[in-house]
């Protein structure tokens, strides 16, 4: 922070998730999908971090006492369940617990890099000092961090699966405080799995230069408080669109959940998107052109190989992504049973694509911009430029609604004219968003970041165009304005 090493660390763990099952393939303790088996409360939890030397004899400990835990856990859970269909109808009876697969040996251990720990300390004291050149900047920071995971599968199954991926990521944290006491913090995020794709000590400090520039003009750009009309979303925003309005609700195990809204569970066969359109979820890849993608893995998190699966194809819904727990009488698990740390796995996204079979060019995606904003007699349309997150609600208990956070937009006028704005996020429900979707670009923008659902925070990658809505509603920011310091920066 601001040429001070804040932070300076080195950590080595190991954790266990053991999915011990008790009943039969056709019925056993798992219930809703497995959506709430996440409770830390439970004694196992107490158990998942494993020892990470010494002798063997430590290990097995761990992995006897964890799995005894588990086991009565489970036991206890599948009384439960019994108990609660007496009362309650299961809608699922007619499937399966879980899919039954074949063990297989699948070794890919490798010795990942080594952290060059001197060098990235001094580039984060240089980048971070940097910041001091800029007095409106009150507070930010640089931070690099380096994983380094192997994880290993076994089961009573037979398989015996051996992965490795180093993920590396750099963090660029801004705050910029204007004369008014208006806040604007922005952080972006270089998360690969590739080293020589983060940016270099002059690239970095070109950015902390580039974005306070950009947070000066934010600052004095006019608010708007709301606004419901045509929206071009720029490749990354339109990304958070894909991932919180379509992908969620594309999770297999949510629909063995009554407590889900099971948005789309009926369309399969429909067209939800406009003709053109395909998406699909492939984490079998780890590279789109020159980048890595982070959402990449060899095997899911129940020993299923990763693979492509097609979720909509020329607009009409053909799938869902899937872990082994049935969600038909003819269910096989495309590969996307995914967990973190002592949460059961569901299926969850991966590497996240959609494309257009037409994809306008830039030029050509502006005009029809601006030809939507002339048709609906708005004074101007919405162009996001760049958003940095997003969240959903799935449950049928809140609203069905998504938001994405919105960094940069402008206001494009009718004569083409454009105007930074600011103070807004987008916000909708999934199906008249995407009912709304009426064109998309040719070029495609990787986003690599971490996703958090039920099964805990993954990695995953989602690739997008950017895309032309007819209308799409903004809702202003949570805006409280500070007031001046009553001391000056020490080197102002």
């Amino acid at each position: 922070r601001f040429g001070g090493l804040f932070e300076d660390t080195h950590q080595k763990r190991r954790n266990c998730l053991a999915d011990v099952r008790v009943g039969t393939y056709a019925y056993d303790q798992v219930q809703e999908g497995g959506l709430h088996d996440n409770r830390r409360e439970l004694e196992s939890y107490g158990y998942v971090e494993l020892p990470i030397g010494g002798t063997t004899e430590g290990l097995q400990h761990g992995l006897w006492r964890l799995t005894e835990a588990r086991y009565r856990e489970s036991l206890d859970a599948l009384l439960q369940r019994k108990s609660i269909e007496l009362t309650y109808k299961n809608p699922h009876a007619a499937l399966k617990s879980f899919q039954r697969t074949a063990g297989r040996d699948d070794i890919r251990y490798r010795e990942l890099p080594e952290v060059d720990r001197d060098a990235w300390r001094e580039f984060v004291l240089k980048v971070s000092r940097e910041m001091k050149r800029y007095p409106a900047l009150k507070n930010g920071s640089v931070k690099l961090t380096a994983r380094n995971q192997r994880r290993t599968f076994v089961s009573s199954e037979g398989h015996r699966l051996v992965d490795g991926t180093a993920y590396w990521s750099l963090e660029f944290y801004i705050w910029y405080l204007s004369d008014e006491g208006e806040s604007f913090p922005l952080a972006r995020s270089f998360f690969v799995t590739d080293p020589t794709e983060l940016p270099d000590m002059r690239r970095a400090k070109r950015l902390v230069r580039k974005v306070h520039d950009q947070l000066a003009l934010l600052a004095k750009a006019p608010a708007i408080r709301s606004y419901s009309g045509p929206v071009l979303l720029e490749p990354r925003a339109a990304g958070l669109l894909v991932h919180e309005a379509i992908g969620h609700r594309l999770e297999g195990n949510r629909l063995l959940s009554p407590g889900e809204g099971q948005t789309f569970r009926d369309s399969v066969g429909e067209q939800v998107l406009p003709e053109g359109f395909n998406v699909w979820d492939d984490p079998s890849m780890d590279r789109w052109g020159e980048k890595s993608l982070t959402g990449h893995y060899a095997f899911d998190d129940e020993g299923v190989e990763s693979q492509r699966a097609k979720l909509i194809d020329n607009g009409k819904l053909v799938g869902f992504l899937t872990s082994r727990s049935p969600t038909g009488k003819r269910h096989k698990s495309n590969g996307h049973g995914r967990s973190r740390y002592h949460a059961r796995a569901m299926s969850r996204m991966g590497v996240t694509v959609m494309q257009h079979d037409a994809g306008l060019s830039d030029a050509k995606l502006k005009e029809a911009f601006l030809e939507e904003i002339r048709a609906q007699g708005v004074p101007y349309g919405i162009r996001v430029l760049d958003a940095s997150g997003g969240e959903t609600s799935t449950d049928n208990y809140n609203f069905q609604a998504f938001l994405g956070q919105i960094d940069f937009a402008s206001r494009v006028f009718p004569d083409g004219r454009e105007e930074l704005v600011r103070g807004v996020d987008f916000v909708g429900t999934p199906l008249n968003a995407i009912r709304g979707i009426l064109a998309a670009g040719a070029k495609l923008h990787i986003d690599n970041a971490f996703c958090g659902a039920e099964s805990g925070d993954v990695p995953v990658s989602t690739i997008s165009p950017a895309l032309l809505l007819s209308e799409l509603e903004l809702q202003q920011k949570a805006r409280r304005p500070y007031a001046r310091f009553a001391y000056p920066l020490p080197w102002a």
